[in-house]
C-alpha cells in the first residue's frame, strides 16, 4: 500500500467503572451529541464502546485530518465531559447536599433538588465568568493533548479542583436560598391563618406606594391610619412616609382590613409580593386613581 493512502487515526480513550450503567449511558449520550456536532461542521468523528476488566471504555476516533481538527475533537470530547458533569455528577452533589441540609423531609427533597438546580442554572447564566462548562472542556482537551486515555471518575475527582470549589460555593449559596424560601413560606402561611382567624376591623385600607419602600396607610374615608387605630403599631402611620417594610405588615395585620386596596407601579417589590400572599383573595390592585397619580408624582420626585 502507498503512503500516501495510510490514514493517521488518532484514538482517544475515555472510561468509567461499569458498576453504574446510568452514568456510562450518560456518558455516551453526551458524547454521541458531540458526533453529530462534529458531523455536522464535516469532521468524521465517532466513538466505539469496549469493555476491559470492570471499566468500559470509549474509544473516540477523529480522522486524522490534522491538527485543527484533532483540537476541535479533543474539545468536543471536553464539551461532553462537561455535559456529563452538569447532566449526571451535579445532581447527585445536589441530592447528597439536600439530603444533608434537610433530613427530615424526604418527601419534599425531589422539589428541594429541583428548586437548588434552578437556582444555580439562573446564577450562571447572569454571571458568565460561571460558565465552568467551557472550563472544563479546556481541562480535558489540554489533557487529552499530552494523554490520550481518560478515567473521567479520577479526572473529576482529582483534576478539577477549580470546578468544585466554584461549584460547592454555588451548591451552598442554592441550599441557603431555598431554605430562605421555605422560611418565608411558612411565614407567610402562618400569617394568612392568622388573617382568616381574625375578625374585621376597619373595612378597607389604601396602601400608598411612592417607591423606595416609602408608604402611606390609608382608612376608606381618606383619613390616614393611626396608632389608635393598630394595636401593636408603634408609631403613626399615615402622616409620614414609611420605610418600615416589617411595620407596613404589622399595621395590616392590626388592622384586620376586609380588604387592601393597593396603588403602587411596582408590583413585583417584595413588601408588595408579600402583603398580596397574605391578604389573598383581600387584594384589590388600584389601575390608576387620583392617588395614584399623586404617589407617581411623588415617586418622580424622589
Amino acid at each position: 500500500m502507498d503512503g500516501e493512502d495510510v490514514l493517521c487515526v488518532t484514538v482517544y480513550q475515555l472510561s468509567l467503572p461499569d458498576r453504574v450503567p446510568e452514568a456510562v449511558c450518560h456518558l455516551w449520550n453526551c458524547l454521541d451529541e458531540q458526533v453529530v456536532r462534529m458531523q455536522f461542521r464535516g469532521i468524521a468523528f465517532r466513538i466505539r464502546e469496549e469493555r476491559i476488566g470492570s471499566r468500559v471504555i470509549f474509544l473516540c476516533d477523529d480522522s486524522g485530518g490534522g491538527e485543527a481538527e484533532s483540537r476541535e475533537v479533543r474539545h468536543g470530547i471536553g464539551l461532553a465531559v462537561a455535559q456529563y458533569i452538569r447532566s449526571y455528577h451535579e445532581p447527585h452533589l445536589v441530592r447528597d447536599a439536600v439530603r444533608k441540609a434537610f433530613p427530615f423531609q424526604p418527601s419534599g427533597s425531589d422539589a428541594a433538588e429541583k428548586a437548588v438546580l434552578s437556582w444555580i442554572g439562573k446564577k450562571r447564566r447572569r454571571k458568565p465568568s460561571l460558565g465552568l462548562d467551557w472550563k472544563i472542556a479546556g481541562q480535558v482537551s489540554g489533557f487529552l493533548k499530552e494523554s490520550r486515555r481518560l478515567a473521567v471518575d479520577g479526572f473529576i475527582r482529582f483534576r478539577l479542583k477549580g470546578y468544585h470549589r466554584v461549584f460547592s460555593r454555588l451548591l451552598e449559596q442554592a441550599v441557603r436560598e431555598y431554605r430562605l424560601e421555605q422560611e418565608y413560606r411558612e411565614f407567610i402561611e402562618l400569617l394568612r391563618y392568622f388573617v382568616s382567624t381574625q375578625k374585621t376591623r376597619i373595612p378597607v385600607i389604601h396602601v400608598l406606594h411612592f417607591g423606595k419602600s416609602r408608604f402611606h396607610l390609608m382608612k376608606g374615608d381618606g383619613t390616614p391610619l393611626r396608632l389608635k387605630d393598630v394595636e401593636g403599631a408603634v408609631q403613626e402611620l399615615g402622616e409620614h412616609p414609611f420605610s418600615r417594610e416589617d411595620m407596613i405588615v404589622s399595621a395590616l395585620l392590626s388592622a384586620a382590613p376586609e380588604f387592601v386596596v393597593l396603588h403602587t407601579r411596582q408590583r413585583e417589590e417584595t413588601i408588595i409580593r408579600t402583603v398580596r400572599k397574605i391578604f389573598e383573595g383581600r387584594i384589590v390592585l388600584c389601575e390608576g386613581c387620583p392617588l395614584c397619580r399623586e404617589g407617581a408624582s411623588r415617586e418622580t420626585l424622589d
